[in-house]
């Protein structure tokens, strides 16, 4: 729904909606924060391993992909700039319920996604500065607003875990999880609207990129588990980790420090996600019965 509004209502509404990207992704932060628990680190062994294989296979491979080919069919700098931020978010918050809903191991996600989003605190700055300087991404504020999206989100949820108020907002949780990245989705849809509809050189070349890192790159690492025997349930934790971004994040980040049209490869990578994670839920209840 928030894909076609942005597409349908454009500029106008998402301009609206803008103001409130920053504080719902904090929000969304927060929840998902909530999942982390003590007993998931209790093996520093297992844990250094399965953090350290995640920002591998996130950050090298996935954002290592994403440049190589960002630097082989992009001309347009904005454009540019957005596949940069994009390669160095930390990867999507969902990692770990789709990990669930696909039946992968959720412990292994958890403690990636938690390792992943801790090292972007350093990786997201430092990348940032190397590749494009710090005349467009100032240190200073970008480690501002990701402390906003990072630090005080896991010192919130850590608070409301020690209050156990946790406990009633659960059931809410999923409503409040998914309403707020539909409009953080909507907004980041909508003020590119226009590239959507007439910018079909950007289109394309962005599109290509997207179906590689999504849909190929997924194949590739199931493959290549599938050759190593890695459980199945390690293995779609690894397709999850290898193949998603947090597109909002990087979305949200372009739209407050840089440009609206920075912000097109987010979005566009939105729409092969989406498909990706609904062809992942075919293609793995096809195995299972066969």
């Amino acid at each position: 729904m928030a894909l076609v509004l942005g597409l349908a209502i454009g500029k106008p509404g998402a301009s609206l909606a803008q103001p409130t990207v920053l504080p719902l992704l904090a929000l969304v932060m927060v929840f998902s924060a909530m999942s982390i628990s003590r007993r998931e680190f209790t093996s520093v062994k297992r844990v250094s391993r399965i953090v350290l294989f995640s920002l591998v296979v996130n950050y090298v491979m996935l954002g290592g992909v994403i440049l190589l080919l960002a630097k082989w069919f992009i001309t347009d700098y904005e454009i540019w700039v957005g596949f940069v931020a994009l390669a160095l978010v930390p990867p999507a918050t969902a990692v770990v319920p789709f990990s669930y809903a696909l039946g992968g191991d959720v412990s292994f996600s958890l403690i990636g996604m938690t390792g992943a989003y801790l090292a972007a605190l350093v990786i997201m700055p430092l990348g940032l500065a190397y590749l494009l300087g710090s005349q467009i991404f100032d240190p200073v504020s970008l480690l501002l607003v990701l402390g906003e999206l990072i630090v005080i989100p896991i010192i919130v949820s850590r608070v409301l875990l020690y209050l156990r108020v946790s406990r009633y907002i659960e059931r809410y949780r999923g409503v409040i999880v998914n309403w707020s990245l539909s409009i953080i989705t909507f907004s980041i849809i909508g003020v590119n609207r226009q590239a959507f509809i007439s910018d079909f050189d950007v289109l394309t070349r962005t599109s290509v990129i997207a179906f590689v890192t999504t849909f190929l790159l997924a194949y590739l690492l199931e493959v290549g588990a599938r050759t190593l025997r890695v459980k199945h349930e390690t293995t779609v934790s690894i397709i999850m980790m290898g193949t998603t971004k947090n597109w909002s994040m990087a979305g949200v980040l372009l739209l407050t420090f840089y440009s609206e049209r920075s912000a097109i490869p987010p979005s566009i990578f939105l729409f092969f996600a989406i498909f990706m994670i609904v062809w992942l839920e075919y293609h793995f209840r096809k195995r299972a019965r066969s």
